[in-house]
């Protein structure tokens, strides 16, 4: 110790006391001063020398040392009434930092938490949740956190059962890819995972991308020009990383459904939670918008899961409003109670309760054509004849002429009282049960639909499609080829300036949104039929031909044909192009009534090549041309012209009748067709007739009239007026 720190002490108790406080780190006893010194130490020490030794005692001895009973300080039992008393002095004494106590500071949030809150773990979360949720907000920076648990999703996703995603927004596309790679490498060094990332480049790839596109883009500078392409491969803005399966956090189901008699299943029951974390700009976050439509699917999975209720008195209310409530006498209540089966909840079963419903509102009705049922009765026996009832109903509509059936419809979608077949059909649809009630309710508006009621809109068809696909009804392939129909259908306006042609983007829209429904349902959606309808759906609803933008508003209307921008014809012959090589690659086969159409939608946009290339892939094929095909091929030729440049693939058609199989005769309707063809190719005919040329054009003139005159001949005499001509092909 210095001297000079001992000598500034002058006090020999003060000195022992510092002396003692120091060595006694060491646990070395110091022997008490003898009774001689003890005198010199009657006066009261300094307060600092006291509080120094007490002090250094409570913080540098934490066990009591082996000669401790040898120690033994008498100033403190001298002191102690004084000691007491000069405590309020010694507060106000300047105490050193070194004898402070250490206080615990309390924890300052970190400013990234308060700005982006951590979403709530959910019951039972694996241990490794919360960790990777501090590192995914705070370490890596992402925004907007949420969390969906699907681990209560029965089907469980694709990804797998007890699964929790996480939804995070990067702050563009390079944050986007770096966060995806330093998560998956903190997974990997700190939980020995092994993550992966769709969507996310690696190092050198992303540096490979980045060179080429520099590289293309130097090579368009020069050559003055711009990349067009809209996908380069980089910008996906969305990284999708499995963390994989962890441990903990799994979803146990109930012993009754475990144990659930006749189910029967492969594989083995994984254990553990797997972890998504979904990684998004904030453009494609709004744009795709995964996160509603995942909870749209929790929402519709937790309506299925939930306790059914036991049947009541009166039906519960459907999606829609579609029926309303009946009243029952409570005989018939109680014995439709006690004859239900004993049901879970479940997907089979609740159409089994549909099922006691439809059989409850059944026996209840009086306007069935059935007879009273008495409480004892067994509604197995019940045939209600409802279902019949609305099938007439919905088959009125094809045995009266359109506008018969427009004034029947009534005012709209809301009006179910106008008519007297509205008041009619309603009330059967508020007997009928509940599936077939909203069924016929969403026929009859496909039929006003396409029938171009102005009262019945395409958006409140869909909205109702909507609440029959809520209610979990069924939707058949005939029902879904009437809905497309209706969304398809349209009615050309030749009035407006300039003329609307073309279905409009919105019906389009809601029609493909139906066939997506129809494919997640199961419906073969490669198939002659759709694609047919989707030909017809994107053409043209008239007779059209191109001319350039600037030269629209001069261009007349020639024979039948309305003229239309260049621009559109070539998009929509774009897409038809693409449905025609989804048919070669699918190997699609067509009816003789689908290549029908076709011809017609190809013919009346003008497309003559594809039109007489379809009409010898016929032929390829094996359709049989028959004679309603040719008559079909020379009316529409016969009905425009503008086709003249390709009169000889036409008439190579005459001699071609006889070559089929089988054979197709020149009849007096034929004759009829092709002579007004004739007429449209070559005006000068009659001229080259009465002057007697001997070529062939004249020699098939005069095939056709006596086709024509045998035909009315056979007509006269009452035989079939059909009969063919036959003759020679040296006369072609």
């Amino acid at each position: 110790m210095s001297r000079v720190l001992l000598r500034g002490i002058q006090c020999h108790a003060c000195r022992s006391n510092v002396i003692r406080s120091f060595i006694s780190v060491s646990d070395v006893a110091i022997t008490p001063l003898a009774g001689g010194s003890r005198s010199t130490a009657q006066a009261r020490p300094p307060p600092l020398s006291r509080n120094f030794s007490s002090q250094h005692a409570k913080l540098f001895s934490n066990q009591p040392s082996d000669n401790a009973e040898l120690v033994v300080d008498p100033i403190p039992e001298i002191h102690t009434g004084e000691e007491t008393e000069g405590q309020p002095e010694e507060s106000q004494e300047h105490i050193p930092w070194y004898l402070k106590e250490e206080q615990v500071e309390e924890t300052i949030p970190h400013p990234l938490r308060k700005q982006q809150p951590l979403p709530p773990l959910p019951e039972n979360p694996p241990p490794i949740l919360e960790n990777l949720l501090e590192h995914i907000s705070v370490d890596i920076g992402l925004d907007n956190l949420s969390l969906l648990d699907l681990r209560r999703l029965d089907p469980p996703p694709a990804l797998g059962a007890n699964l929790i995603m996480i939804f995070g927004t990067a702050r563009g596309v390079k944050h986007l890819n770096v966060s995806a790679d330093r998560l998956c490498r903190w997974l990997r060094t700190t939980y020995k995972l092994r993550p992966d990332a769709d969507g996310l480049l690696g190092r050198n790839e992303l540096k490979i991308k980045l060179r080429r596109k520099a590289r293309r883009a130097k090579l368009a500078k020069s050559a003055k020009s711009t990349l067009t392409q809209p996908d380069d491969g980089i910008t996906t803005g969305w990284i999708c990383v499995d963390v994989g399966t962890v441990e903990g956090g799994q979803f146990r189901k109930p012993e009754e459904e475990l144990r659930k008699v006749g189910f029967v299943g492969f594989g083995t029951v994984v254990e553990g939670t797997r972890i998504v974390v979904q990684m998004m700009t904030e453009e494609k976050r709004q744009e795709i918008d995964l996160e509603g439509l995942w909870r749209q699917k929790l929402e519709r999975n937790s309506l299925e899961n939930e306790g059914l209720p036991q049947p009541q008195a009166a039906a519960p209310q459907e999606a829609g409003d579609i029926h309303e409530q009946l009243t029952v006498p409570p005989t018939n209540i109680s014995h439709q109670i006690s004859h239900a089966t004993q049901i879970s909840a479940n997907y089979e079963q609740r159409r089994g309760i549909s099922t006691g419903s439809r059989r409850y509102q059944d026996a209840t009705s009086d306007t069935w054509g059935t007879s009273q049922i008495s409480p004892n009765s067994e509604t197995t026996h019940l045939e209600p004849s409802a279902p019949s009832s609305l099938t007439s109903l919905s088959h009125h509509f094809k045995n009266i002429p359109p506008h018969e059936a427009i004034y029947d419809l009534g005012q709209g979608t809301h009006d179910r009282c106008s008519t007297a077949f509205l008041q009619q059909f309603y009330q059967e649809v508020a007997r009928a049960p509940s599936e077939l009630a909203s069924s016929r309710r969403i026929e009859l508006m496909c039929i006003a639909i396409e029938l171009h009621h102005p009262g019945y809109r395409k958006p409140d068809l869909f909205q109702a499609i909507q609440e029959h696909v809520l209610s979990n009804y069924a939707l058949t392939r005939a029902q879904f080829l009437q809905i497309l129909d209706a969304f398809l259908s349209f009615k050309p306006d030749l009035t407006s300036n300039p003329p609307r042609l073309l279905l409009p983007n919105a019906d389009m829209e809601l029609a493909l949104q139906i066939i997506d429904h129809a494919g997640l349902r199961g419906l073969n959606l490669l198939d002659s039929t759709i694609l047919v309808k989707l030909f017809v759906g994107v053409s043209f609803r008239a007779q059209v031909y191109p001319v350039k933008e600037k030269d629209l508003p001069n261009s007349p209307v020639i024979g039948n044909r309305i003229p239309v921008p260049l621009n559109t014809c070539d998009a929509v012959k774009r897409v038809q192009s693409r449905l025609t090589r989804v048919k070669t690659a699918a190997k699609i086969t067509f009816t003789t009534e689908q290549y029908m159409r076709i011809l017609r939608v190809l013919f009346d946009q003008g497309s003559y090549s594809e039109f007489w290339n379809t009409w010898e892939d016929m032929a390829l094929a094996g359709i049989a041309r028959d004679k309603a095909l040719y008559v079909f091929l020379f009316q529409l030729h016969a009905e425009s012209d503008g086709w003249q440049c390709f009169t000889t693939q036409l008439l190579n058609c005459i001699p071609m009748m006889e070559r089929e199989n089988p054979p197709v005769h020149l009849d007096g309707e034929l004759a009829e067709v092709t002579q007004k063809c004739i007429t449209i190719a070559y005006p000068e005919i009659i001229d080259r007739v009465e002057r007697n040329e001997q070529n062939p054009l004249v020699r098939m003139w005069h095939r056709c009239r006596v086709a024509i005159e045998n035909a009315a001949a056979a007509g006269g005499r009452g035989q079939d007026s059909t009969a063919p001509y036959v003759c020679n092909h040296s006369d072609i």
